[in-house]
């Protein structure tokens, strides 16, 4: 029957063989610890990803030319509005600056709260501009001749703003050289969504170089794009294997080696073959539950506190130094992974204690 004085009696002898499940408990905790930074930098890049498409309207219309983007004029806007069922179509300005002297696009994104001579940057673009002296201000050299703006403000870098520039509509057409009637991409607004996927088939009819993506194409997109890196996270997922199928030699050989004299003596002085399995289950629950946890807090620390040195390169290349993780934890994930390691490591005890449990121990004692 377990019991408080059962429980004790199991801790006591997991504290007396702690050394014994050090190892167990180090490479236990360095697969959780593995398993859930990839999962914890995966969901923060997703979680940015969707947050940018709810607050897109329903139809993103793009223009090409010859195969490559081109300007959509207020032409593209009135016709598309006469499409029934639209309910609005808003042009947007948007576009890349290049910074010649680092090698590097800026993502010019208008906020009209701000004036002619403000902008506010990220912090990737902050360190990038210090680098050239550009503490305060900064000079975007243009064909019409220098534009100067003060840096108002620096915003946390993540999967969206790592590039951005945000700077007023006015401006913004001064640095992209745009005219007051061209804009970058559409925004189309259809009220009635069971319509989206016909209207965006009725613009494309109109115009047949202009792209047409709705939101649940930019969705599908988003869930792929930041997905698992193929090779690099088979590398990781091999190495976390590998670690997890010796951590399961090294608890089977332990059951089959010395505890099997210590399951033995137990049966001898009068355990039955439950109390047996009970006492192996809470011994190793403590080791897979404290190494799950601890394993959980310090990928927490890593990716959201430290912002995931290495593991953020390989995912996202060096052009993403001043990246922040935006804290974002799935429960149902979070659950696959205890089920996927806890229960095997769990299993890799209790079997082979039950096996033992059931043989003749007469042999074993002598």
């Amino acid at each position: 029957m377990v019991n408080k004085n059962f429980i004790d009696f199991s801790v006591v002898l997991l504290v007396k063989d702690k050394k014994e499940y050090l190892f167990s408990f180090f490479i236990f905790t360095f697969i959780v610890f593995l398993a859930s930074s990839v999962l914890f930098i995966s969901d923060s890049l997703k979680h940015d990803l969707h947050l940018a498409l709810e607050k897109q309207h329903q139809i993103i219309v793009t223009n090409t030319k010859a195969g490559k983007p081109a300007l959509l004029s207020t032409e593209h806007v009135d016709s598309i509005l006469q499409i029934t069922g639209v309910d609005n179509v808003i042009g947007k300005v948007d576009g890349y600056y290049n910074f010649s002297q680092d090698r590097r696009y800026f993502h010019i994104v208008v906020d009209d709260s701000l004036d002619n001579n403000s902008m506010i940057i990220s912090s990737e673009i902050k360190s990038i501009l210090k680098k050239f002296h550009y503490n305060d201000e900064f000079n975007f050299l243009t064909e019409n001749g220098i534009i100067s703006l003060k840096i108002t403000k620096v915003m946390d870098s993540n999967i969206i703003s790592n590039d951005v520039v945000l700077v007023n509509t006015d401006v913004a057409r001064k640095i992209l050289d745009m005219y007051e009637d061209e804009y970058s991409y559409l925004d189309v607004s259809v009220p009635n969504n069971n319509e989206v996927d016909f209207i965006a088939l009725k613009i494309v009819d109109l115009y047949p170089s202009l792209k047409v993506k709705t939101k649940n194409d930019q969705q599908s997109d988003y869930e792929h794009i930041y997905y698992y890196k193929g090779g690099i996270f088979m590398i990781l997922y091999i190495v976390s294997m590998i670690s997890f199928f010796i951590l399961l030699k090294n608890q089977i050989s332990s059951v089959f080696g010395e505890k099997k004299r210590e399951i033995a003596i137990l049966r001898s002085i009068g355990f039955a073959i439950k109390d047996i399995i009970h006492l192996k289950f809470i011994q190793n629950s403590i080791v897979a539950l404290c190494s799950y946890f601890l394993g959980l807090f310090l990928a927490y620390t890593f990716v959201f506190i430290f912002d995931a040195p290495l593991l953020k390169n390989i995912f996202l290349g060096n052009d993403f130094n001043h990246i922040t993780f935006t804290p974002s934890l799935d429960i149902r994930t979070l659950f696959l992974l205890f089920i996927f390691t806890v229960i095997p490591f769990l299993a890799s005890i209790l079997l082979p204690a039950w096996k033992i449990a059931t043989e003749d121990m007469s042999e074993v004692v002598k």
